[in-house]
């Protein structure tokens, strides 16, 4: 059940909200879980059991780790999301793999039913892992509840497409928390915000990307290469902060506090500072969960940078079973290391150049996310840069099916949208006073917004958020 659905935005958000603040205080947390669970079981409903066993045996797991802090309980832990993990996401990888390998000599293909993959499942593995680690650590106490660790688990704003939250972060608000009609009106406003970028951004850029991206190669010159790349790293940046935004929201309605997830990417002038604004959430984990246990930067700077390079790689395994993914991550990981090489010496880089070079580098590793396939990705790259097959060049669908209108104003808003900022990087503009009815006319603007967006979904194909298959 999409957030950005009719049936989520007229009837469950509603429903849920209304029973949710008539509910006495003691009872809210009871309605949240019941809500929770019939929201991602609309979803995936044989993953639920999974999900609730997994928070029964973590909830038990923890207090004994806590009494005795056992290395070997942490690892058995561990190994139990990990395994869930493997097999759930990259056990047909490996059959696929596996049959290629042996069709080289001439065995037929390994007997296998794929297995579906759960929304959210690495998302949820990652919570997972973080509570068991904390507290082995001694950075958070187990839960007192086993409620309040299956609330955590599975509270509907983000257990199927994060952020990904810590147990440390949501312990005191899970137990209590402020409820107040400001912080329903702001998670609306917040809400509204993100329901507009997936809907009336993403989704519409989403029309040129698709097309651009379903081209043949010999279809493909630089600009439309070019054109298709850009248009993706738009779609997928309103995909997912507008789903964040959408999370963060909801939290507020309910009285949680969720932490930002971005902050403005696209305004980077390095891939390192990249990762600092995008997915944070994300960034933080694998900061302290991987690179920081692989040795960090503490065995000397050779080693951090093949730990940063592994932690990279592994992020683009954790974001799909395809090599492309692997690509993705390895692209990432090389010119981090590659800046973290260069040091001081990359800011004699005039910053102009510097911004110029960062997007180009992450609109060129989006076309690895996208691609279906690593040729795909080979061809649209190098397209890009003036290479394509010989010969005739086949003939294009009509512009109004590549750009429709609409598509290609959503485009430029979301160009504007993300690269305005960049002023704001380097002035002070805290200094500039707004006038008093500016906030009155940003609350309309939020409810425009949001009916705006609820009347374009009525119009629109449901298309699911990207980061649903992650």
């Amino acid at each position: 059940m999409p957030f950005s659905s009719l049936l989520f935005v007229h009837l469950f958000l509603p429903a849920f909200l209304a029973i949710y603040w008539l509910a006495p205080r003691p009872a809210k947390n009871g309605v949240a879980i019941a809500a929770s669970l019939v929201f991602y079981a609309w979803g995936a409903p044989k993953f639920l059991p999974v999900v609730l066993g997994l928070g029964i045996v973590d909830f038990y797991l923890s207090h004994a780790i806590a009494a005795r802090r056992s290395r070997l309980l942490l690892g058995i832990g561990v190994t139990i999301h990990l395994s869930v993990l493997a097999y759930f996401k990259y056990s047909n990888f490996f059959v696929e793999q596996l049959d290629q390998l042996i069709a080289v000599f001439g065995l037929g293909p390994v007997s296998w039913t794929k297995v579906v993959l759960p929304i959210g499942i690495s998302f949820i593995t990652f919570e997972e892992i973080s509570y068991l680690c904390d507290v082995y650590r001694g950075d958070a106490k187990p839960a007192r509840r086993l409620s309040h660790y299956v609330l955590f688990l599975t509270l509907f704003p983000h257990s199927i497409a994060g952020p990904i939250f810590r147990w440390k972060d949501l312990e005191g608000q899970l137990a209590e928390r402020v409820h107040d009609w400001s912080l329903v009106r702001s998670g609306f406003e917040r809400f509204a915000m993100g329901l507009a970028k997936k809907v009336l951004v993403a989704d519409s850029v989403g029309i040129i990307t698709d097309g651009i991206f379903a081209l043949a190669p010999a279809q493909l010159t630089p600009q439309l290469a070019w054109l298709g790349a850009i248009a993706y790293a738009i779609q997928i940046y309103f995909d997912f902060s507008g789903y964040s935004d959408m999370a963060i929201g909801l939290g507020r309605m309910i009285g949680f506090r969720f932490k930002e997830n971005f902050n403005r990417p696209y305004v980077s002038a390095s891939l390192t500072e990249f990762w600092t604004r995008w997915h944070i959430s994300l960034s933080s984990w694998l900061r302290d969960y991987l690179y920081i246990p692989l040795g960090g930067n503490r065995r000397g700077p050779r080693r951090a940078l093949v730990n940063l390079f592994i932690v990279f790689l592994l992020s683009g395994l954790w974001h799909g079973s395809a090599w492309t993914f692997v690509l993705w991550g390895a692209f990432h990981g090389a010119f981090v290391t590659l800046e973290r090489l260069l040091g001081e010496r990359r800011e004699r880089i005039p910053r102009p150049i510097q911004h110029v070079v960062t997007l180009a580098l992450v609109v060129i590793a989006w076309v690895l996310f996208r691609a279906t396939s690593a040729g795909q990705a080979f061809d649209m790259i190098a397209a890009m840069f003036g290479v394509t097959p010989g010969g005739a060049h086949e003939a294009l669908p009509p512009d109004a099916v590549l750009f429709p209108h609409f598509a290609v104003t959503a485009l430029v808003v979301g160009i504007v949208i993300c690269l305005v900022p960049i002023v704001a990087k380097y002035r002070d503009l805290t200094r500039i006073r707004i006038p008093a009815f500016a906030h009155a006319a940003a609350r309309v603007g939020f409810l425009l917004l949001f009916v705006t967006s609820a009347m374009h979904l009525t119009n629109m194909r449901i298309t699911p958020l990207i980061y649903f298959k992650f």
